[in-house]
């Protein structure tokens, strides 16, 4: 039975390893640590290390994971582009990234959207003065409204079905086209989109190639009024451009799950403390920008799918099968 130690676990996760462990035949050793350089030695004499999303997985500790003994690094969320997976190949370190229910993305992606663009955190701030009066809360109904849907992989995907069942006319723009789409979607270039989409929602990995896709250039490119709703990562937005077009009016209103810097912030407890994130405390400020702290993932079906079948790949690796979401 191989050793796993597990970061960055809360009772949810703990219950979940004790569950699924032995079933894929792992003894797993968890902690509420999140994965830093000063606790690398921790996974030492352990087989793997399991990491959540929230910290840079550097060259320094993988190379501290390798010298104590471990072969591979197990990522619980989809992406895994806080790991240095370019030094992970160099020196034979594994990696496996993996899947869950696309419906907890999808269905918090239509939430904020109905959220932004219903006014809804002015509207709740306003009622806790005890002012209820109902102006300027005039919202839009999604049946009325454009959605553009960058990326059509598994969560876009749900979220494109989603929106259609709304009513809405989806547009998209995806590395690659779904051919089952066609009946909702239609494809077209980025312009197109984003000139024509009242409402944007975000579903790309982050990579170079994504990196501030939408920035002064393409947010400029957004039409009047319209909406964004990023519930993927923070890097896909420039934040400083994004600003710019909140307060010049662009843009109607954002919805954030995610944003750039975050990785700093969220699910840690700042309580009492000086956050020094300018862009966040600009944009949280503003009442037409709903900002919440990377939930959109968080379902029982979600958590019970990141730890099983994160395990499930790992088993895969070490009994030398095919493991589909090996990345290195």
């Amino acid at each position: 039975m191989e050793r796993m130690f597990a970061y960055s676990c809360g009772p949810e996760e703990i219950e979940r390893y004790a569950r699924f462990g032995p079933e894929f035949g792992f003894q797993v050793t968890c902690t509420a640590e999140r994965p830093l350089p000063e606790n690398a030695a921790m996974a030492q004499g352990y087989d793997a290390v399991a990491i959540a999303a929230a910290r840079q997985i550097t060259a320094g500790m993988i190379d501290v994971y390798q010298a104590g003994g471990v072969r591979l690094i197990n990522a619980r969320p989809i992406g895994v582009d806080n790991i240095d997976l370019a030094h992970a190949r160099a020196v034979g370190m594994a990696v496996t990234r993996n899947t869950y229910s696309p419906s907890s993305v999808a269905d918090y992606a239509v939430m904020l959207a109905l959220m932004v663009t219903r006014h809804t955190k002015a509207a709740l701030l306003r009622n806790q003065g005890q002012d209820y009066r109902f102006e300027p809360f005039l919202g839009r109904e999604l049946h009325t409204m454009t959605v553009g849907i960058l990326g059509t992989g598994s969560i876009g995907s749900v979220a494109a079905r989603r929106f259609a069942a709304f009513g809405c006319r989806v547009l998209a723009w995806s590395r690659h086209q779904r051919p089952e789409l066609a009946d909702i979607v239609q494809y077209v270039p980025l312009e197109k989109l984003l000139a024509e989409s009242d409402l944007v929602s975000l579903h790309l990995a982050s990579n170079p190639s994504t990196r501030y896709i939408l920035n002064g250039e393409t947010l400029g490119q957004m039409k009047q009024g319209a909406y964004l709703v990023n519930t993927a990562r923070g890097d896909l937005v420039d934040n400083s451009a994004l600003i710019g077009a909140l307060e010049s009016g662009h843009l109607a209103g954002a919805a954030l799950d995610v944003f750039d810097g975050d990785r700093s912030v969220y699910y840690l407890d700042h309580c009492n403390q000086v956050m020094g994130n300018h862009d966040m405390a600009i944009l949280s400020a503003m009442p037409n920008v709903i900002m919440t702290p990377h939930l959109a993932f968080w379902t029982e079906s979600a958590a019970d799918d990141m730890v099983r079948n994160s395990l499930e790949a790992a088993r895969q690796f070490f009994d030398g099968k095919e493991c589909p979401l090996r990345v290195v």
